[in-house]
């Protein structure tokens, strides 16, 4: 299995309680079943609406481009790519 770094930023690293990490995980789907089982509903309800959707206040980068450029959920990771969890940027 896929082992990748995650970095998270803001309110994500408060709840996770790291700037980053190390994890094994296939897909980005696994990766967040994987972190919502180890910290619960509060990492969850941050990140998802109540469709299920992810918040468009949050982006999920992998190596530098958002999953929705990618394969969405279904992004598959290789060893040693960079998974960021972040506020989406905006501009003024």
């Amino acid at each position: 299995m896929p082992q990748v770094k995650v970095i998270t930023f803001a309110r994500l690293r408060q709840i996770i309680g790291k700037k980053q990490f190390t994890m094994n995980a296939e897909s980005i789907e696994d990766l967040l079943k994987k972190l919502f089982k180890e910290h619960g509903k509060e990492l969850k309800k941050e990140l998802f609406d109540g469709n299920g959707q992810l918040k468009h206040i949050y982006r999920i980068v992998v190596n530098g481009r958002s999953i929705t450029l990618l394969d969405g959920f279904k992004t598959k990771l290789k060893d040693n790519d960079m998974v960021a969890l972040m506020p989406a940027i905006a501009g003024g």
